[in-house]
């Protein structure tokens, strides 16, 4: 990323020529002399030397997000993108009255498949205010009206006498009539006039990135810092009995070697920092070399009971007992059940699925008497601020954040832990301390989605079409996503009910978070439904969801369609794909579909096997309904990563726990697809609907390609798979 200092910021924004306007719903032009005042960091600048700078709110982690709003810039400006320089805004809340940071005016995290949509709207306006303002200054200095005045490349110009005048020409100009140009008169453009939106972008920072330039949050580096690597418990909520750090000490470079608390102590809580000990050195390898070194005792026998086989006995068990919560009920299930031309039945079983960012984590932390700096890839900038108060008991208001891009985040980003880490060694030394994370400690420590079992009954009529549907979630967490799932609600008798077995697993967000679990769960077993009735698999999901009244009480602009688009997707994913054509032995395809915050998606998978244990991707053929694509090279990269994604979890994915100990903890252990087992093809249809508004494509992906896989691998071998990951039950 190319660092917009903000001293260099002010002080050329005051000594040249310049245009700053405030990104708002109503923009607006601040004065010469504001940036002073340090209140100019949301904002869209033009320069005398042809450069424009945005600041967004939102940190990337891969999603494209600095791209995508270049894209915006270029589009109402007309300038080219290589012209837009887009950086990440400081954050930008305020402390609430619980003494907590929050969001201000701008949504500042990344998280919920977003970060387009909180942008798009604000930044078009805050240009297409730019833009007018600048054609107002040229009418002015032409003495003519702006009316009929056209904005490209970078000029003004006046078709009637070809006259041309560039905007850094403008800009002082510019100054004195912004004012009088009201914003809320003002509209972007429509879709039929974008010349940015809507077309293939290569990212703007592609080059930087696979150069290994230092725009990570783990290149982060500043004066007299010391490192620090930390010995953390292997076992869930484990503690240090004790130490012997006389070899350690020895290493040259060390400055002290001290114990972290688990926080809270109470083990009934989630972690928030896990027990350990910790290495402060000059070196970062200095560090790593005396940890390695030091002996350490844990006590682990607080996590005996955290055991993944234990753990999914007793999801398995609840199942069968009477101690659930009902989700949503309608109609009269038993009676569908009871009048059923015949009930089908399946359980299914889901393991715990770790992160694996690619980026570990890391957090840089200076801590000098009430106030504190950090410097940090986090997906919440909140979040990462809050950990500082937590960690050493500092205001918010006194923590200065400085933010950059995340090598992936997938929800991990968004916890605290590694920045109260990095706080509370810092205050510890008295100086600025670097935490880095090993990949081995990312994976130990980490916040996994939920493992659970799940009970699936239909009531499936004389003609073949589901009358009745239950669906009980027993799980580690509180499963009453998935148990409120369609097709629930889309058939006339149904209940869901949720379970949750206690645990100590710490959980969080994992990439389509329920949805990951609820697209296989739900996909699958209607693909059994199909087959049990005899019934076209293709058909059966385009019966299922039929439906059109059943959003009308959702207050949400997509309801009366949703559906339709679900059908859509699917039908398009089908023909382009071929989908039931003959095919040869021991090969099969299967279809699958799922929404994720209001996007839909829809795979059709092609597997061969590989005799009785293995197979092979060739295909997969995906249809997306993500609205108005801003970027369809984005959209695209973001479906094949959730493919890929989905494809290594569902083959090789399982977190898994002996007696409270992690026992994969790289990826010798937990495994990923290598590239020969990739798909040779994945092709990928974006639907245009004639939206004109963006939704989410980070996540959408992922849930219906398992179900695709799976089916596909039912369709080419009779083998039906209800526990992942396939490796250890094909």
């Amino acid at each position: 990323m190319a660092s917009l200092n903000r001293r260099v910021f002010l002080k050329s924004a005051t000594a040249t020529a310049t245009m700053v306007v405030m990104v708002s719903q109503t923009p607006h032009i601040l004065a010469q002399d504001a940036p002073s005042s340090g209140s100019v960091s949301p904002c869209l600048k033009l320069d005398s030397n042809g450069q424009i700078a945005l600041c967004v709110p939102i940190p990337d982690m891969g999603q494209g997000m600095e791209t995508t709003a270049a894209q915006m810039i270029a589009d109402e400006l007309n300038v080219n993108l290589d012209d837009v320089k887009v950086e990440l805004m400081p954050f930008l809340g305020r402390t609430n009255a619980e003494g907590r940071a929050v969001f201000g005016r701008f949504y500042q995290g990344g998280g919920g498949s977003g970060s387009t949509m909180r942008i798009y709207h604000e930044v078009r306006r805050t240009a297409a205010y730019a833009r007018t303002v600048l054609l107002e200054a040229a009418a002015r200095n032409w003495r003519i009206p702006r009316r009929g005045l056209v904005a490209e490349n970078g000029h003004v110009r006046d078709p009637n006498s070809e006259r041309s005048i560039s905007y850094t020409d403008l800009l002082q100009s510019a100054q004195s009539v912004g004012d009088e140009v009201k914003p809320n008169s003002i509209d972007p453009k429509p879709a039929n006039a974008h010349t940015a939106i809507g077309k293939d972008t290569k990212n703007v920072h592609g080059k930087a990135i696979v150069t290994g330039e230092p725009i990570f949050g783990i290149d982060a580096d500043i004066s007299d810092m010391a490192h620090a690597v930390v010995r953390r418990c292997p076992y869930l909520n484990g503690d240090v009995v004790g130490f012997d750090d006389t070899r350690a000490r020895q290493v040259p470079g060390v400055i002290d070697i001290t114990t972290l608390d688990r926080i809270p102590e109470d083990k009934s809580i989630y972690r928030s920092v896990a027990a350990g000990v910790a290495v402060i050195a000059e070196t970062y390898w200095a560090a790593r070399k005396a940890a390695d070194l030091i002996e350490i005792e844990w006590d682990g026998s607080a996590s005996l009971e955290d055991d993944t086989e234990i753990l999914k006995s007793r999801c398995l068990a609840a199942l069968d007992g009477d101690d659930f919560t009902t989700s949503i009920e309608g109609g009269d299930l038993q009676a569908a059940l009871s009048s059923a031309s015949h009930v089908v039945e399946a359980t299914y079983i889901h393991p715990h699925w770790a992160h694996t960012c690619i980026e570990p984590h890391s957090c840089i932390a200076n801590v000098q008497g009430d106030e504190a700096e950090i410097w940090v890839g986090h997906q919440f900038m909140d979040a990462a601020i809050n950990g500082v108060t937590n960690a050493v008991g500092i205001s918010p208001d006194k923590v200065k954040a400085n933010f950059y891009r995340m090598g992936t985040g997938f929800g991990r980003k968004f916890e605290e832990d590694f920045v109260m880490e990095a706080a509370l060694l810092s205050k510890a030394v008295g100086r600025a301390v670097k935490v880095t994370w090993s990949r081995e400690d990312e994976m130990e420590q980490d916040y996994v989605n939920s493992l659970g079992a799940y009970r699936l009954r239909a009531a499936i009529d004389g003609n073949g079409n589901i009358n009745g549907w239950h669906i009980r979630a027993a799980s580690d967490t509180v499963p009453a996503i998935i148990t409120r799932e369609y097709p629930a609600r889309l058939v006339g008798n149904y209940k869901g009910e949720f379970h949750q077995v206690p645990n100590g697993v710490s959980r969080g967000a994992w990439r389509g978070p329920h949805h990951n679990v609820a697209g296989w769960v739900i996909q699958s077993f209607l693909d059994e439904i199909a087959a049990a009735s005899g019934k076209d698999r293709l058909q059966n999901l385009l019966d299922v969801y039929s439906k059109k009244d059943v959003l009308k009480s959702l207050n949400w602009p997509y309801r009366d369609t949703f559906f339709e688009r679900y059908r859509a997707v699917l039908q398009k994913a089908a023909d382009e794909s071929g989908f039931g054509k003959k095919m040869p032995a021991g090969w099969g395809q299967g279809i699958a579909v799922h929404h994720t915050f209001v996007s839909v998606c829809a795979h059709v998978v092609e597997v061969e096997m590989l005799g009785d244990n293995d197979y092979r991707v060739h295909r997969v053929t995906s249809a997306i309904d993500c609205g108005l694509a801003v970027n369809p090279l984005g959209v695209r990269a973001q479906v094949e990563s959730g493919i890929m994604d989905g494809l290594c979890a569902a083959k090789y994915g399982k977190w898994t726990l002996d007696k409270g100990l992690v026992t994969t903890n790289n990826f010798d252990s937990y495994q990923k697809m290598r590239i020969n087992e990739a798909p040779a093809y994945v092709d990928i249809h974006i639907l245009d609907f004639g939206e004109t508004e963006p939704r989410g494509t980070g996540e959408v992906s992922l849930p219906p390609v398992i179900p695709a896989l799976t089916n596909a691998i039912f369709a080419a071998s009779g083998k039906r798979l209800r526990s992942l990951p396939i490796s250890e039950n094909l």
